[in-house]
């Protein structure tokens, strides 16, 4: 039990690393990043719907017993996501690009016009991943691991999307990117508790399951997969569903490895 803990640890860790090298990455060339960008989200939809429906789940089913509270969790999950989106979005003006527009382009502007309740939003989100990843570890390594890719893979555009609104709201390119970066610390929060939690028994933990199942699925689905069907371009369409069927691929490929 105490290696999950300290894998966890590592596998969170790793997760924000990952974030703050892609902001940091943006901050110097954002061209690059916004070709390749579409992809990446396209491999994140694959990997957090595969990984909500073909891992997180069935492991909350075989813990907690197939019965209806269950899914009842998943569903509120997925309800309570929504409602706080709308709520936030209609409060702070902020759009609800995952990436908007480059930070240079004074083309296009937001409304937004209040920083903290952006920043309190990317610190909710990066929190909901860190027990997340944590309350997966704890059930199975192997879980762990693949809720630890589906959260790299997602939180990459998002905390890329934060950085740009943070610049979009007036704040200095180089104290948006340690804000976006900072908003991440909060997911060893998540982890903590996740952690305590597990010391008195993984019946507890096991209830996060379904609740990480149901976030992955409105992420993918609510938030990601909308943003790229705004392509119209044949070959980038095509690229985005060989994209996201090589994440779903990924994802059921990882099923086979043997858990602990």
């Amino acid at each position: 039990m105490q290696n999950r803990v300290l894998e966890s640890l590592i596998a969170v860790i790793g997760v924000q690393v990952l974030a703050a090298v892609a902001v940091t990455s943006l901050h110097r060339s954002d061209a690059w990043l916004r070709r390749t960008l579409p992809y990446v989200i396209s491999v994140a939809v694959g990997v957090l719907l595969a990984t909500g429906a073909a891992h997180l789940l069935p492991e909350a089913i075989e813990a907690l017993g197939n019965r209806s509270a269950v899914w009842i969790t998943l569903v509120l999950t997925m309800l309570a996501l929504y409602s706080f989106e709308r709520v936030f979005h209609v409060l702070s003006g902020v759009s609800a690009e995952p990436f908007p527009e480059a930070p240079h382009d004074h083309g296009h502007h937001h409304h937004a016009s209040k920083p903290a309740t952006l920043l309190l939003g990317c610190v909710t989100h990066s929190l909901v991943d860190g027990t997340s990843v944590a309350a997966a570890f704890a059930i199975d390594l192997r879980v762990g691991w693949v809720t630890a890719l589906a959260v790299g893979l997602h939180e990459i555009p998002h905390r890329l999307g934060d950085f740009a609104l943070l610049v979009h709201m007036g704040i200095a390119r180089g104290r948006a990117a340690l804000l976006a970066i900072g908003a991440g610390g909060s997911s060893l929060v998540g982890w903590g508790l996740v952690a305590a939690l597990g010391a008195h028994g993984s019946r507890q933990v096991a209830w996060l399951l379904p609740v990480s199942a149901g976030s992955f699925l409105y992420i993918s689905l609510v938030d990601l997969l909308p943003e790229l069907q705004s392509e119209r371009r044949p070959r980038a369409v095509f690229g985005q569903i060989l994209c996201l069927s090589a994440g779903i691929a990924l994802a059921l490929a990882l099923t086979q490895i043997p858990g602990s």
